[in-house]
């Protein structure tokens, strides 16, 4: 699935620069398109079949399938916000919007999976079972391979452009193919006289929705909140003002992150011999530098560079 996945989103991208804020948004409002597009062909399928079969936990399932088109919808929404221009009220852009968006994903995950509680337990208690079928199985082994393949190209899309929002579409996704697999067991233990086992895998299918949407909510809410930038991406960003000529260090780098836009601020030691002008050119490169490969904004402080306390 994943190679598949991957192909499809080439074709889309192509030799685009990415760190654009349009071309970002571009990658997602494509994403959501196509989960949006898959999921609304699986989620009239199980609808159907779980009404001939009388399956709770394929419902529930179909109901999980109905909430990705929900949040893929909100991919778009918070994708189509992001790549406003910055105003007198954003003046770093609208770029959080992904956070937030994230974060009502999560929330309507959650939901869902309290309200699939709820309903397998007054399945269970009313001794309610479903009836085998094979045409249930069927379209269930269908859906769970088509979900992974939406699974790896959300995810493929995600690391494109470093999207948390699109890892979360895309673990959604996967919530979806895991509890489906659940779903075919429970189908298939009705060939067995085991049909309560729709009620119970209901519970567990629920549980793992419930987790999930925990962990979305978590990270969105602590990216919202400015989280510091990744390992990776402090490193990358302080080797390109360390490799600009006449940078003999660098310190007090911040990086706030506003989606597709940074806001960088730091501090680069030059030759306290140079000229303001001189010094001042080495600034403007830093800056020119770091905007080349992100989309930012840059305040660059210039100190003397103390040799005498500098490592050789």
């Amino acid at each position: 699935m994943k190679k598949p996945a991957q192909a499809l989103l080439e074709k889309f991208i192509r030799e685009r620069n990415l760190q654009l804020i349009n071309e970002r948004a571009r990658v997602g409002i494509i994403q959501g398109w196509v989960s949006i597009t898959g999921n609304l062909i699986i989620a009239l399928a199980k609808v159907i079949c779980a009404l001939f079969t009388g399956s709770i936990s394929l419902l529930a399932d179909a109901m999980h399938t109905i909430s990705d088109i929900a949040t893929s919808a909100v991919v778009l929404v918070g994708f189509g916000f992001s790549k406003k221009e910055a105003d007198a009220q954003h003046p770093f852009g609208h770029g959080r919007i992904e956070y937030f968006a994230g974060l009502i994903i999560a929330l309507m995950l959650i939901g869902a999976g309290v309200s699939f509680i709820i309903t397998a337990y007054d399945r269970l208690m009313a001794g309610i079972v479903m009836e085998p079928s094979l045409l249930a199985i069927f379209l269930v082994l269908f859906t769970i391979i088509f979900k992974e393949f939406l699974c790896q190209f959300s995810i493929a899309a995600a690391k494109r452009i470093d999207s948390d929002t699109l890892l979360a579409d895309a673990m959604h996704h996967r919530t979806d193919s895991l509890t489906t697999l659940a779903v075919l067991i429970a189908i298939t233990g009705a060939y067995f006289n085991m049909g309560y086992l729709d009620s119970i895998f209901g519970f567990g299918v629920a549980a793992y929705i419930i987790y999930i949407g925990i962990k979305i909510a978590r990270n969105s809410i602590n990216r919202l909140m400015g989280t510091a930038p990744s390992d990776e991406t402090h490193a990358q960003i302080l080797d390109s003002i360390l490799d600009t000529n006449g940078v003999l260090s660098a310190h007090d780098l911040h990086i706030h992150d506003y989606g597709a836009h940074k806001s960088i601020t730091v501090h680069i030691e030059v030759d306290g011999n140079l000229s303001m002008h001189e010094a001042h050119n080495i600034a403007h490169r830093v800056e020119n530098n770091l905007r080349e490969k992100n989309s930012c904004h840059c305040v660059v402080h210039l100190d003397p560079h103390n040799r005498e306390n500098s490592p050789e």
